[in-house]
Order: structure tokens, then C-alpha cells, then sequence
């Protein structure tokens, strides 16, 4: 009988363990199970590849994931968005699928998501923070693809005019709209890098799409100026401190070399008539390459990139390592830190540039550029 007694007191205690257990499922968010099977599955992977610039390759982005993720190895190639995509494309014809994530302009995947090399990002969300939209500028998740679902937008810097000065030639004020780029004043004056590329920059991209300015202005720019290009970028950002020319469009590094006390700035958007922009950075945007080899990895990485922490990592490293502008799209991280020109200003409405089509504008720079 005592034996019988232990039995069921056994049996008992087994049917309240696994009511226990059924309940404790029960009660464990559906996001925070599909967490905890995708981390199991990400150490399984034991990598993770990422191709993109400092945006995504930075050593103190990769120590801060290291340090929450150290049972992922992290393998980088760095470079400029078109090369990268470039890279990608001729790996994947070779039959060699080692690319896991991309981080870019807007128009660096854009290859890759018309030859469908891309998997949808959205579904790699989990982490609350991630997919809660009233986290984001504007109520929601931007996204620089057609189907809003493949090449998402992380940075909502104000776009830069492109135009920077001398500020022992001239003042800012003396440029109220780019059409004032095309008077007789400036004829001769102005310098620009070339903007002929696998992909054209940004603002020339901008300039182009712009209603108000268009490729009657982007054709006249470059024909009626007596415009001066280059395309090693210390050359122009050196002759435009040494006042060989007052004015530059496209010269890099102007935050850096304005802070080693040189006599350059950049015009800022708002003093131009036609306004402002934010996004299509070069650092802006994250796309998942499909045929991932490291698929539960990249979901791991995607996740904490995006998340407040990832996103306050990635901030501070750019505005204060790089030097370079950048403001995410979340609006629940600090803002001090970024810098000045890229910051956004609480309040104001921005349209938002995602992707900008550039075979018209490639055609149009290749035909009045021979």
C-alpha cells in the first residue's frame, strides 16, 4: 500500500512539472521563444559575414556585439557600396554564397534586389524594440526598395547640399539656391570631384531627382560653369582650404578638416531655397542577402543593430570616430552626439530620400562628361 502511495506521489509531482512547464511556455512572449531558438541556432553558425563600410565594419561596432554575442566570429570586407555589390555579384556567379548582410547608401544593394539576390528583412525582426514602430522617426520602419520590405533605412541624417566654401573667400550667404551656382559670379570658381562612378553620389543623385532643379540644371552644371573636377578627394578638399577655388561640390571630409582649424564649411540645407532632405546616406541602409550562409547569425546581428543599444553604438561611432554626420532613424537614442549639420531638428518635417533611380543621371553625366 505505502509502495502504491509512492507511486502516485511520484506521478503526482511528474503531471505538476509538466503543468508547470506547459504554463510557464504559456506565459514566455512568442518573441522571446523565437529569441531564444534563434541565438541557439546563431551558435550553431558560429559566423557571421558582413560586407559594407565603417557604418557596419567599425571595430568598436563589432567589440559591442562581441561582447553581448562572443559566440559569434565576425568576418568583414570593407569597401564602397557599388565595388561591394560589384563583389558580391561575381562571387554569386561563381556559385559562391558568402555574403550574409550589406550595409550601404541606399543605391549600393540596388543590383542585388533587381537580380534577386536579396531575402526580405522584416520577417528577421524580433526583439520588441525593434519592430515597435513609435521608436521610429515618423511612426514607421523606411525602407529605400519599391516593396518596402528589403533594403531597410537605419540612418535619417539630414542629406548634406554637397557644397562647401572657403570661408576666408566668401560667406554662406552667398549661395541662396543652387540655381545661383549658374550665374556669371561663380563661372570658373567652382570645383567638384567627377561624378562618374558605378554609382553617382548622393547629391548629384538628389540634384537630378529634385523637382525645381532636374536634369536641365544637372546638365547645365557641368556645361556652363567652366567647372573644375577631381577625383583624388584630399586634392580637392586641399585646394579648396588653400582658396585655389572658393566654392566645391562633392569635396569629402569637410567636418575633419574644418576641425583641424583649415578655412572650410559646408552650406547648410537649410540656407538653401530648396530645403531639406534626411536619409540616403552613405552609411544608411541594411539589406540581407538571400542564400545567406549564416542566416540565424545575420537575424542575431539585424537584431541588435537595430536595437537601442546597437543604434547608439553605431551613432557615437560615426559622429565621433568617423567624424561624420549621422542620426538614426530611432528617436528614443540620445542625440547630443551627433554632429551639428546631420542633426535633425526636433519638430521639423523632412521628406525622406530613399532610393534614387541613377541610370538616367549615369546616362546624362557619361554624355556631357566624354
Amino acid at each position: 500500500m505505502m509502495k502504491s502511495t509512492g507511486s502516485l506521489q511520484v506521478f503526482v509531482a511528474q503531471v505538476v512539472l509538466i503543468v508547470a512547464s506547459i504554463v510557464a511556455a504559456a506565459e514566455t512572449p512568442r518573441w522571446q521563444l523565437e529569441w531564444q531558438k534563434t541565438i541557439e541556432a546563431a551558435k550553431k553558425d558560429g559566423q557571421l559575414s558582413l560586407y559594407g563600410g565603417q557604418e557596419i565594419t567599425h571595430q568598436d561596432i563589432l567589440a559591442a556585439f562581441n561582447k553581448e554575442f562572443p559566440f559569434i566570429k565576425v568576418v568583414t570586407v570593407t569597401g564602397r557600396g557599388g565595388d561591394l555589390m560589384a563583389r558580391i555579384i561575381a562571387e554569386r556567379r561563381a556559385d559562391k554564397y558568402l555574403t550574409d548582410l550589406m550595409a550601404s547608401g541606399p543605391n549600393g544593394p540596388r543590383m542585388l534586389y533587381l537580380g534577386k539576390a536579396l531575402d526580405p528583412i522584416t520577417p528577421a525582426f524580433i526583439l520588441p524594440e525593434v519592430t515597435d514602430l513609435s521608436k521610429w522617426y515618423g511612426g514607421k520602419h523606411w525602407y529605400a526598395d519599391p516593396e518596402n520590405q528589403f533594403i531597410f533605412m537605419f540612418e535619417g541624417t539630414i542629406i548634406s547640399t554637397g557644397l562647401s566654401y572657403n570661408t576666408k573667400m566668401i560667406a554662406a550667404s552667398s549661395i541662396k539656391s543652387y540655381w545661383d551656382l549658374l550665374t556669371a559670379k561663380w563661372k570658373g570658381k567652382l570645383l567638384s570631384m567627377d561624378p562618374r562612378g558605378a554609382v553617382p553620389p548622393t547629391p548629384v543623385l538628389i540634384l537630378y531627382h529634385k523637382a525645381g532643379l532636374g536634369p536641365e540644371f544637372v546638365r547645365r552644371l557641368y556645361t556652363e560653369t567652366d567647372i573644375t573636377l577631381f577625383r583624388d578627394r584630399r586634392q580637392g578638399t586641399n585646394w579648396l582650404a588653400t582658396g585655389k577655388f572658393p566654392l566645391c561640390l562633392l569635396c569629402r571630409d569637410i567636418d575633419k578638416a574644418s576641425q583641424q582649424g583649415l578655412p572650410v564649411d559646408e552650406i547648410a540645407p537649410d540656407r538653401l531655397n530648396e530645403g531639406g532632405s534626411i536619409g540616403g546616406g552613405g552609411s544608411s541602409v541594411l539589406a540581407l542577402i538571400n542564400r545567406a550562409p549564416h542566416p540565424n547569425a545575420a537575424k542575431v546581428f539585424i537584431n541588435w543593430y537595430l536595437s537601442r543599444q546597437g543604434q547608439t553604438v553605431w551613432q557615437n561611432v560615426m559622429n565621433k570616430k568617423e567624424v561624420e554626420a549621422s542620426d538614426s532613424m530611432r528617436i528614443d537614442i540620445p542625440k547630443e552626439d551627433v554632429l551639428p549639420d546631420g542633426r535633425r531638428v526636433e519638430g521639423r518635417k523632412y521628406s525622406v530620400v530613399g532610393f534614387l533611380d541613377p541610370d538616367p543621371v549615369q546616362k546624362l553625366l557619361q554624355e556631357i562628361l566624354k
